[in-house]
């Protein structure tokens, strides 16, 4: 059970959807924390190139273009530094000869740069000459320090390199405001991916959950049961579809026991066990299959409920024929569906099938909205997926009698009334036709009857 339930769309969802959120959450993250870093880089490095042009200028006016490296001079500079709060400076020559090294406020015993000061030296006076740069600076984030290697001129035409070092400052408190900043934000995605999560799973996982196990007590024979998912998005749909499958499925079942859970008129079985008697006892009868033309197109528009409503209608019109005094022994079923059937003796069928056809087709227009009764006709989706227009429900009625042809059994006129069905339903509008053929495989020879809206006479064939 457990490894049927880790190949569950639920726990599939769960780990892709964690796994997105915590890479989701260390981008986002790692993006603001790199972005945060170089903005403190860059704000330190503002102030120490403030620093380093405040020191310059005081530089170019004791030394100046002429002045000399004196020992008066380089203890002004220093002086001009400590001011600065600069703790660690080297005066350079151009070749890395040292005039002075100070670093933490002790001049040390150093007289040439190393390799690494030759290299920044050479770096800042190029920089000076071809980039028109006052100074150059490297950033040591290990030390958290800035150095500046900034070039001037004396005595006339040598150049100086003063190195100075400066701490970023402060640093470690914006470190830690930027690692709580992180920590905020980290959360604040988190806690929205969580609130998704819990959208997603109402939205998806548990509407299908509900299907699923609606579908398990379907599959045991419980036809009651509904899915509670309400909503006009995909889900909603489904569900309202699968409710009406259900009540579908129980009407067949109800059916099958003998009678219509819609119209609560007699269904298969009794319909079926009615002609055998009836043929059994030697009666001349007349079985009308009375079938609703169009109907699949109204319920596509008009949905399932307005279709139940025509369906009732159609037996209420079936029942009012059969209940007229001037007709006996008129029998009513309902196959399924918009399939009913009316069994009466040879002597009525044609006053019956065209009392039912003037009933129905008085009343049909009531189930349609103004515009398309005015028209005659909805719009709605074939079987291929086209628009379409449809005319509204008529009704087609294939008669079938033993008056004419032998039939043992209820199953021989069915197969029968399937082939005049067919005739029938070639024929716009309600109208009707009895198969009057003689013999098990003679051609056919049945009497049809056109619109009675069009007024036509009746003709044979």
């Amino acid at each position: 059970m457990a490894g049927l339930k880790t190949r569950s769309i639920f726990f599939r969802s769960t780990i892709v959807y964690v796994f997105l959120t915590l890479l989701n959450v260390s981008i986002f993250i790692l993006m603001i924390f790199e972005n945060q870093l170089d903005l403190i880089a860059e704000n330190a490095v503002l102030n120490a190139q403030h620093t380093a042009s405040s020191l310059k200028y005081r530089i170019d006016n004791i030394i100046g273009t002429a002045g000399q490296m004196s020992t008066s001079n380089i203890n002004m500079v220093l002086k001009e530094a400590s001011m600065f709060e600069v703790n660690r400076i080297s005066l350079f020559s151009e070749a890395g000869k040292i005039y002075v090294d100070v670093q933490d406020n002790t001049i040390t015993e150093r007289t040439d740069a190393d390799l690494e000061e030759l290299r920044m030296i050479n770096m800042a006076i190029t920089r000076q000459g071809f980039e028109d740069k006052l100074f150059y600076h490297s950033v040591n984030k290990d030390d958290k320090s800035i150095q500046l290697y900034i070039p001037f001129m004396y005595q006339r035409d040598h150049i100086g390199v003063a190195a100075i070092e400066l701490e970023m400052k402060d640093i470690d408190r914006q470190m830690g405001y930027l690692y709580r900043q992180c920590i905020i934000v980290g959360l604040l995605v988190t806690v929205l991916h969580i609130g998704f999560a819990f959208l997603f799973t109402k939205m998806f996982l548990l509407p299908l959950r509900k299907l699923n196990e609606a579908t398990k007590q379907i599959s045991k024979g419980d036809l009651n049961i509904r899915v509670p998912i309400s909503g006009s998005d995909e889900f909603g749909q489904l569900a309202s579809s699968f409710n009406e499958m259900s009540v579908s499925l129980a009407r067949m079942r109800d059916e099958a026991k003998g009678s219509n859970p819609l119209t609560g008129l007699p269904g298969n079985i009794t319909i079926a066990s009615y002609i055998d008697e009836k043929l059994a006892a030697g009666n001349y009868i007349c079985v009308l299959y009375c079938d609703l033309d169009n109907f699949k197109a109204y319920n596509d528009k008009y949905g399932f409920t307005k279709g139940d409503e025509a369906i009732m209608y159609t037996k209420d019109s079936l029942l009012q024929v059969a209940k007229r005094k001037d007709f006996r022994d008129v029998f009513v079923g309902h196959e399924g569906g918009d399939d009913f059937v009316m069994i009466c003796p040879f002597e009525y069928w044609e006053s019956i099938a065209k009392s039912f056809i003037t009933t129905f087709d008085r009343g049909i227009y009531q189930f349609y909205n103004s515009v398309d009764a005015r028209n005659g006709y909805i719009e709605s989706v074939n079987r291929l997926g086209e628009r379409q227009r449809f005319p509204l429900m008529s009704v087609s009625v294939a008669v079938v009698t033993n008056k004419t042809r032998p039939f043992r059994r209820h199953a021989e006129m069915i197969q029968v009334a399937t082939e005049v069905k067919k005739f029938v339903k070639s024929m716009d509008g309600s109208c009707y036709a009895i198969d009057r053929r003689t013999g098990p495989t003679s051609p056919t020879q049945i009497i049809r009857r056109e619109p009675l809206s069009s007024q036509k006479p009746e003709r044979r064939q």
